[in-house]
């Protein structure tokens, strides 16, 4: 029986040593929410203590909670809540007596519409968030043109800051794919000046993140040879979101908004609205006019959680793009200091293009039953689970070309002494003429798909032994009707001293007639079978993926099998968490990649240089190796990431074709072959803390050959013209190097403003002259393209850091003790000042070929546009 002095003891040991226990504990403090920004109600909050169970709360009716820790120890937090996926936090470590208070965790549902094997998403492709593109002095407006900065081997080509068509490692403007949601998305098929493009189907308001890869993709893309641009749409978390913005160049608005019906069902909708006019940039081009770009794009998304395992989505989309031209006169000069060549042209007419696409789509997605067991015999615990997803999509375009343009042109000489009157001043006239072009096209397109695709994945977890088996299995199917509608008509004549050349005195010769009135309806299947395996133990990580594709087309009757594989390896010793402060590197993968990318015709590789049309055309071939490494690592207590590959492409059954600005010409049959080889680098982390940029280099040789034709090249050897045989020529996508650099910056003292700047310099794509350009094959480069872009951004009002300075980062003080309505509900408003075209470049995009009196031809450069400065301002709410 207790006595009444132990009684005493024990309770004046209590009162001694409870203060001794206080100053060994610290507390932490926070919210748990869901998607929605709703507290969870007595969500469950675990204290880990390597990796054990240690103690555990229950949070408040709105979501708050407070849990005491071991204070000067290594903790972690892990947070749980009835239907909704576990999060743990990161390790952390406090001081006695401290009061840390948690940013808010966010809970998701246990529903996985998208099952991955676990790992660094960036070895088989580069992950880029939304967040990147804020920014970012950009032209165009549209995703495609910010990936030459973000990505390694991307070229703009001869379009230039106007275009967002992209070539990567020497391939053409028709290789890349495009996927938002899972959708594949298409683009007007008549565009041939960069002027003429509006806005790309990918929203950036609208975007969450995307994923690039520009080679070595895996089977479960489609048939293409250079490139996957997979763009993954935001659901927003909160009830209501939008943003605004516009400058010189156009205007955007975003509104969004997520709503919770019941514990597993909810949804959302986005809706953004973009409109461009490029007018100001195009009134400093040398053909002084009248210009009127429009470009106006509208499209929604809504996601609709039926129940726990099955979800609806739509996804709309309206664009307009509408173009007219009525130029005036225009100037360009070429040459060398003391030889300048000067066109001048006078016009008649006017250019008048509209482009009108329209794309519906829908899926549904099932989530089937996920399992977990554990098997007695070895202690492993196995897991898997599946979901399938069926697809419904329509697109369809409408496009119309309407010119009927007279060029009256005089090619001189300029007076080039320095001394002379006349300097600057026509010397002497090397030709005048009269180029006349006529063109009335009319193209519908349209594409109807139905599509499957599944997945299965199934884990092993091995705890005796420390390793893991990791399996992926994805397979898909779908069919396709394309539908091509082409009513095409045009011509240019060309005349010296006012006749046709070339002169006939019996009829008139038009040199470059086009017509062609065809409608093609083409049933095309394709399938697709993948499995990833990953292996894990204590030295080792291995992940293999292999796969298959098919693809079938009515049109000539043709099956084309694609096999690709994948292959990553990472020694554990170069694996290591990032709180983990010891060790530099966080990851180091070794990656192999070697398959099969071929692509079937579309329409445009159908239609020669004449307009007629090949139906029998068939699937351009590639086999395609690439090897490299991706290293993730620490550096003045900042993450970088740096990635080097090196490919080869051996292509055969090409289509030969010439690039004139963005459009691409095709000869209408396979008659080539060729490869292309190169190395890139590429760099990006926090070279300034808070920051990201991107510093891209590119090697690479691109060459082709006609089949049964001899190629020849001029050289100049001791002051005669040598013809000599070669072996291969370049390809007009050849550039032997490409430099890029996306680089942020705070100014001084000011972490309200950034500077950043986008830089590019890359050597001249290869040419030939039009209509002889078989034998003698690109034998030509433009001049390099380099351009500097400048950007200015003020932070006019940043919701987050005012929390943090106000009401010592607690977002619920804020919500409750904060009276203006304003500053509670707009998130951030930012202004810039851009300056394109720093250095005033007059980079090159085509040519105009005019032959003088004694039969030479001259190739008189047209150039992209000069500098002109921009303000644009964003506010989120």
């Amino acid at each position: 029986m207790l006595k009444l002095s132990d009684l005493l003891i024990y309770i004046c040991l209590i009162f001694c040593i409870s203060p001794l226990v206080a100053q060994n504990l610290a507390i932490v403090k926070g919210t748990v929410k869901d998607e929605l920004d709703e507290g969870l109600s007595f969500a469950n909050v675990i204290l880990l203590i390597e990796g054990k169970e240690r103690d555990g709360v229950g949070a408040e009716v709105d979501g708050t909670f407070k849990i005491s820790v071991p204070s000067n120890t290594r903790f972690q937090l892990r947070f749980s809540f009835i239907g909704y996926k576990s999060r743990t936090t990161a390790v952390l470590e406090l001081e006695a007596n401290e009061v840390y208070k948690i940013p808010d965790i966010v809970l998701s549902e246990t529903q996985e519409f998208e099952i991955v094997v676990e790992g660094n998403r960036e070895r088989d492709a580069q992950v880029i968030s939304r967040e990147d593109f804020q920014t970012l002095a950009n032209t165009t407006g549209n995703l495609e043109s910010m990936l030459q900065f973000m990505a390694s081997g991307v070229s703009a080509g001869t379009g230039g800051e106007l275009t967002s068509q992209y070539s990567v490692r020497g391939g053409n403007y028709d290789e890349n794919l495009i996927y938002v949601n899972g959708f594949e998305i298409y683009r007007p098929l008549l565009i041939r000046a960069s002027q003429q493009e509006g806005l790309t189907f990918p929203n950036p308001d609208m975007l969450d993140n995307l994923l690039f890869s520009n080679g070595g993709f895996k089977a479960q893309y489609g048939d293409k040879m250079s490139s996957v641009l997979d763009v993954k749409y935001r659901r927003p978390n909160r009830k209501f979101e939008s943003s605004f913005g516009a400058s010189l160049l156009g205007a955007q608005a975003y509104v969004g908004g997520n709503k919770r019906l019941s514990l597993h069902r909810r949804v959302s909708a986005t809706l953004g609205a973009r409109y461009k006019t490029t007018q100001y940039l195009l009134n400093s081009q040398a053909i002084r006019g009248e210009y009127v770009p429009n470009f106006v794009d509208i499209q929604s998304n809504i996601i609709f959680d039926i129940n726990k395992r099955m979800q609806l989505e739509l996804l709309g989309n309206y664009n307009l793009s509408s173009f007219s031209l009525v130029p005036e006169d225009g100037s360009n000069d070429t040459g060398l200091f003391n030889y300048v060549l000067n066109l001048y042209s006078r016009f008649q007419g006017m250019e008048k293009d509209d482009f009108k696409t329209g794309m519906i789509a829908a899926s549904f997605s099932i989530s089937g039953d996920s399992s977990r067991q554990k098997i007695r015999r070895d202690s492993s615990k196995t897991s898997q689970a599946n979901k399938h997803r069926f697809f419904l999509s329509y697109y369809q375009s409408l496009e119309n070309e309407r010119i009927d343009r007279i060029a009256e042109y005089y090619l001189t000489i300029k007076e080039s002494n320095l001394g002379s009157e006349n300097f600057g001043e026509p010397a002497a006239t090397l030709g005048y003429g009269i180029t006349h072009l006529f063109a009335r096209n009319f193209l519908t397109m349209s594409v109807a798909t139905a599509e499957y695709r599944g997945v299965f994945n199934y884990n092993v977890y091995k705890d005796a032994r420390k390793k893991e088996f990791y399996n992926l299995t994805q397979w898909g199917a779908s069919y396709k009707n394309e539908q091509i509608t082409d009513d095409l008509k045009e011509w240019t004549r060309n005349d010296s001293l006012y006749y046709t050349v070339p002169f006939d005195t019996t009829a008139l010769f038009i040199p470059d007639y086009v017509r062609t009135k065809i409608s093609l309806n083409t049933h095309r299947l394709q399938g697709f079978v993948q499995h990833s395996w990953k292996y894990i133990n204590p030295v080792h990580q291995l992940e293999i993926i292999g796969g298959v594709r098919g693809n079938y087309s009515s049109l000539n009757g043709e099956l084309v099998i694609s096999p690709r594989m994948q292959l990553f390896y990472t020694p554990q010793k170069y694996s290591n968490p990032l709180a983990d402060s010891t060790k530099k590197t966080k990851d180091l993968t070794f990656k192999l990649c070697i398959g099969g990318y071929n692509q079937p015709p579309f329409y445009r590789e159908l239609r020669d240089l004449a307009g007629r049309v090949n139906t029998q055309v068939k699937a351009q071939r590639s086999w395609q190796v690439l090897t490299g490494l991706v290293w993730d690592f620490v550096a003045f207590k900042r993450r970088f990431k740096f990635i080097t590959e090196g490919y080869y492409k051996h292509q055969f059954n090409m289509v030969a074709y010439d690039v004139e600005n963005v459009r691409v010409r095709y000869y209408g049959n396979n008659n080539l072959s060729g490869y292309i080889a190169g190395w890139d680098f590429r760099m990006n982390g926090e070279f300034v803390k808070g920051l990201e940029s991107w510093i891209n280099l590119s090697f690479m040789r691109a060459r082709e050959r006609f089949d049964s034709v001899q190629h020849q090249l001029r050289t100049f050897e001791e002051g005669q013209i040598v013809v000599k045989d070669v072996d291969d020529v370049a390809k007009p996508t050849n550039q032997l190097f490409l430099f890029s650099m996306f680089f942020q910056d705070n100014l001084p003292n000011a972490t309200w403003a950034q500077v950043n700047v986008a830089l590019t310099v890359g050597s001249g794509m290869s040419f030939g002259i039009p209509r002889d350009n078989v034998v003698f094959r690109n034998t030509y480069s433009y001049l390099p393209y380099h351009r500097i872009d400048i950007g200015f951004s003020f932070v006019l009002w940043n919701q987050q850091k005012y929390i943090k300075k106000r009401f010592e980062n607690d977002e619920d003080l804020f919500r409750s003790g904060e009276k203006s309505l304003l500053k509670k509900n707009l998130r951030s408003a930012w202004l810039s000042i851009e300056v394109f075209n720093l250095m005033q470049v007059a980079n090159q995009s085509s040519y105009n070929w005019i032959k003088t009196f004694d039969g030479v031809n001259y190739g008189i450069p047209n150039t992209l546009t000069s500098r002109r400065l921009n303000l644009r301002f964003r506010v989120e709410f």
